[in-house]
């Protein structure tokens, strides 16, 4: 068919013009400060409350607050959550702390590292052993996820799972000495699986796979090759000796100590359990029930599962005391003995067993988390060593956009710092799940393991980079984290320079560092002792005299220690050994906590009493019973004493020894601001100052800053004159002020004042959502349950910076953040005069406000000294035009230098700047008044060209009244820079 011919005539097309390239974002904000939970020192991009409560748990506490009567909480999770409320989108997180890696660099690598840095909890799993490479065998031990007392609460148990199998036709490899045999089975097993051969009741032996080879037909059994790790015996009466001496190893004890093996007693079915008596003092909290217990006699080595713990009183110390207590444990599952597997087993078998893990890890709400169907070996598929700490996890996923939300919900243990072992051997488990551990005993204070124990810029400045200026800082960051032979990461707020290492850009514009302005802690000093009652122990009354009518106790005769039997008495009558009583020495939190006591003889009941007074003239009984252990609850801080008294019958013995328990919610305390504050005004001026410098230094991060809670308008002017005071030449006063020619870093921070009463419901409420072992949730959970802590009184930080990126986003970063209600905001504190208003704006602190609309920051200016850079919009505006140029400018790299290159240019960043003149970001009526491209000969002169340097001047007008400023693009050679001129 021939194709319609158009008639003559003229047509016009409107091509629609290019589409403007979208502007840099300038909405995302970086928060440094205190978290509970969460890698230290490397930023994550979270983008809801939800997000950063799975990463970074709940607030950290920090101390207590006397003169308030509260306590001092970590500002990092309420900022991010205002900055959420109020607009913000997206924004990265970086927790600071005193960490050991850190503390080298500012040590040195052979230097001894202070006991107060951040460590990670450490368990021994229950029922589980590990063998490394070398033949050792050890508990096995795991460790939190990440540093800090969040996982004091936390406890795991184990459990295994087994399938038997049938093999054949069994071999020895090479010699028995070598420990490789090879067997033929049909059970589809896999390299680095772990079995158990059971050729005799009393004898386990472990064996990893090595190899598989598969059969001449598809009908053939496999080709297995394994190795022989360990073998163990169980330990029965065998005719040893009943006791054996030695010495004993606890999972988490450095030392040795002396103890005594007892063989396990004939019962009626079977063998009783096997006992190890220890021989020397043992605080009751280093030793539970599932925890391994290793006894060592001459080249005799005992592994005993701890299943039951009792206690006796040391008679070899006279009197008894508290701390003289002996541990007999009894593990009611069979001891085992080591073997050599190269003389104890050589086969045959005809059946194993393959063996899988299972661990449950329990929060102190009950909430649990499980890993199922794990290889007990590192070879194998699915272990346990593929969790990875959250320093390792977020390190590759810094970006927790791209992270499905159900990887969010981390198990809360991985792997510890030694070596991976050759394999876990569940010698002590079971198919369901046992006794369930705590972690090892620490003797550092939960703020002392968080990384925090002490308040110093050291917290947020790199050891290498605090004294850096701002012409410095660049290259000395990037110098020590990608040019060095040994790279290192950096520390500190000095970390930002970390976002994007993964190839993202740095798209931060933001910095606000919320815990940079606490007043510090010290540490809770212990009341005096309570003097000591004197000592008036009651005698029963039928221990002078038979029981009867005519039973008299005169008071004038003095007390007995036993039934003074050379009177008449009852025949019943009789001396009951008093128990010893043992609890925890260490001051403890409000909670539960556990008593225990010896046990005086079979049949007997025992009453324990508590009492507030020391003499016990309080007293009341909380326990009656035949148990020998106790778990008290005790909500109130206070000291509270205890004793125990048995009971057989119509005889009860003397009290026991007393025990005080001291309770606290906090082992740190808040000083008064008026002894610290001289100190700490130095620390929050170093901290801010490197902050200053870093966002000058970086060219395109504004920092939003905040006083200390304290502070009043006259404390608030004094600061602020201090932070914006400048060293002129041989200036000797403060040292660390900005330089001279660091001036213009002032114009890259802001200023507000005073605090904000918000709301602090909504983390609780994201952080219960996450899940049940969300680090934190329940804790901040239970905040939201206590109507005293729903109103928190937090810096201003989070909320102004929310406002910028709301602002940013919505309107465009020139527009002032200025006028904008702040959400979840119901007062503000301390209340500011009508008159000091005036002289804070003077001091170019911007102060938030509250008028019938709600609450507001009606100024926004910067702490420049430049008036033309003083208000924050020009800055903001600066920032955005400078991302705009080395966005556009990078694609002219390695292009020809000459007009054609000049006119390409010119006409690029004419449209860029016209699309900012039509969107309002610039002064003057037409775009000749608001902007300028300069790409002639005036700024490329003839030397400049034929050196490769090229260079292209933006001069802007923002929209206030003010003289032109621009913005110098130049290329030289293969490097792009930007310069502002005034």
């Amino acid at each position: 068919m021939a194709n319609a011919r158009r008639l003559p005539g003229i047509q016009v097309d409107v091509a629609p013009p290019p589409a403007a390239d979208a502007l840099p974002r300038l909405d995302v904000a970086v928060f440094v400060g205190f978290a509970a939970t969460g890698p230290l020192h490397l930023p994550v991009a979270v983008e809801s409350v939800a997000q950063y409560a799975a990463v970074f748990g709940a607030d950290a506490p920090l101390a207590w607050d006397s003169e308030r009567g509260e306590r001092v909480f970590a500002h990092l999770g309420p900022s991010v959550r205002a900055f959420f409320a109020n607009g913000g989108r997206r924004c990265w997180v970086l927790r600071v702390a005193r960490s050991a890696a850190m503390e080298r660099v500012r040590l040195g690598e052979d230097a001894p590292l202070p006991s107060a840095v951040a460590t990670a909890n450490r368990y021994a799993l229950p029922g589980l052993l590990a063998i490394d490479g070398t033949g050792a065998i050890a508990p096995a031990i795991v460790a939190a996820r990440c540093e800090g007392s969040w996982s004091d609460g936390l406890r795991v148990d184990a459990a295994t799972q087994q399938r038997g199998f049938a093999l054949d036709s069994w071999s020895v490899i090479d010699s028995p000495a070598a420990h490789r045999f090879a067997f033929l089975t049909r059970q589809p097993l896999r390299v680095g699986d772990l079995l158990r051969f059971d050729q005799d009741p009393a004898i386990q032996v472990y064996a990893r796979v090595e190899q598989i080879a598969a059969g001449s037909t598809p009908a053939s059994p496999y080709r297995v090759e394994v190795r022989v790790l360990a073998a163990f015996e169980a330990l029965i009466g065998d005719g040893s000796p009943d006791e054996i001496s030695g010495d004993a190893r606890i999972a988490g004890l450095d030392d040795e100590l002396p103890a005594t093996l007892h063989s396990p007693r004939p019962l009626a079915a079977g063998w009783g359990p096997a006992a190890v008596q220890l021989q020397a003092p043992l605080a009751s909290e280093q030793l539970s029930v599932g925890a391994w217990l290793r006894f060592a006699a001459g080249a005799q080595i005992v592994w005993l599962r701890v299943d039951e713990i009792d206690r006796v009183a040391d008679l070899s110390i006279s009197p008894v005391v508290d701390d003289a207590i002996a541990v007999l444990i009894k593990a009611q599952g069979p001891a085992w003995r080591e073997l050599d597997p190269a003389t104890a087993w050589t086969g045959p078998v005809e059946s194993a067993q393959w063996l899988q893990l299972e661990l449950r890890a329990l929060g102190a709400d009950g909430a649990q988390s499980r890993l199922r169907s794990l290889a007990l070996t590192p070879l194998g598929s699915g272990h346990f060593w593929q969790q990875q700490r959250d320093q390792d996890y977020y390190r590759q996923r810094d970006d927790l956009a791209s992270v499905p939300p159900a990887e969010l919900q981390r198990y809360p243990l991985a792997p510890d710092d030694a070596p991976r072992p050759l394999a876990w051997l569940p010698l002590g488990l079971q198919a369901n799940f046992g006794a369930s551990v705590g972690p090892l005993t620490q003797t550092a204070t939960a703020l002392e393991r968080d990384g925090l124990a002490r308040f110093d810029r050291d917290l947020f400045l790199d050891p290498a980079l605090e004294a850096d200026s701002v012409q410095t800082l660049i290259a000395h960051a990037d110098d020590i984290r990608l040019i060095r032979p040994s790279p290192r990461p950096l520390y500190g707020l000095h970390a930002v320079f970390g976002i994007g290492a993964g190839g993202l850009f740095n798209e931060a514009s933001l910095l606000a560092l919320p815990d940079a302005i606490h007043l510090g802690w010290q540490r809770r000093l212990d009341p005096p002792d309570e003097p000591a009652p004197a000592s008036t122990p009651t005698t029963p009354p039928h221990w002078r005299d038979h029981r009867g009518a005519c039973l008299i106790d005169p008071p004038s005769q003095d007390a007995l220690s036993a039934p003074d039997f050379s009177r008449f008495l009852d025949c019943s009558t009789r001396l009951i050994a008093a128990p010893v009583l043992d609890g925890p020495d260490a001051p403890v939190s409000p909670g539960r906590y556990r008593l225990s006591w010896t046990q005086s003889e079979a049949g007997a009941r025992y009453a324990l009493f508590e009492a507030g007074l020391a003499d016990f003239s309080d007293q009341r009984e909380i326990y009656n019973g035949e148990l020998s252990e106790y778990v008290a609850i005790s909500e109130r801080e206070g000291r509270y004493h205890y004793r125990v008294v048995a009971q057989v019958g119509g005889e009860y013995s003397l009290p026991s020894n007393p025990v005080t328990v001291r309770v606290r919610a906090d082992e740190w305390v808040l000083p008064t601001a008026a002894t610290v504050e001289a100190g700490m005004e130095a620390e929050w001026l170093a901290v801010h100052r490197a902050a200053l410098r870093l966002g000058a230094a970086c060219g395109d991060l504004f920092v939003v800053l905040s006083m200390p809670r304290h502070f009043r308008t006259a404390q608030a002017l004094r600061y602020s004159q201090r932070l914006r005071a400048v060293r002129g030449a041989g200036a000797a006063i403060d040292p660390l002020a900005l330089a001279f020619d660091e001036a213009r870093a002032l114009s890259y921070g802001a200023l507000y004042f005073p605090w904000l009463q918000s709301d602090a419901r909504g983390g609780a409420l994201a952080a219960g959502s996450l899940g049940a072992l969300s680090p934190g949730a329940g804790a901040q959970a239970g905040a939201d349950r206590d109507p005293q802590r729903r109103l928190r009184v937090v810096p201003p930080d989070g909320v102004a910076t929310g406002v910028f990126a709301a602002r940013a986003s919505q309107r465009g970063a020139w527009i002032a953040a200025a006028n904008e209600p702040m959400r979840d905001v119901v007062a503000l504190t301390p209340r500011i005069a009508d008159g000091d208003r005036a002289a804070l704006q003077d001091a170019q602190i911007n102060l938030l406000r509250d008028d019938p609309r709600g609450f507001f920051a009606l100024s926004a200016d910067t702490l420049a000294l430049d008036e033309e850079l003083r208000p924050i919009n020009v800055r903001r505006l600066l920032i955005l035009l400078r991302r705009m140029a080395l966005r556009r400018g990078s694609s002219y790299v390695f292009e020809p230098n000459g007009p054609v290159l000049w006119r390409s240019v010119q006409r690029g960043f004419d449209l860029l700047l016209g699309d900012l003149f039509e969107r309002g970001a610039f002064a003057g009526a037409t775009a000749e008044q608001s902007f300028r491209v300069v790409t002639d000969e005036g700024v490329n002169p003839p030397q400049s060209v034929e050196s490769g340097r090229f260079v292209v001047e933006l001069r802007v007008a923002p929209s206030l009244p003010m003289r032109f400023i621009a913005v110098r693009l130049a290329q030289s050679g293969e490097r792009l820079t930007v310069k502002e001129e005034l």
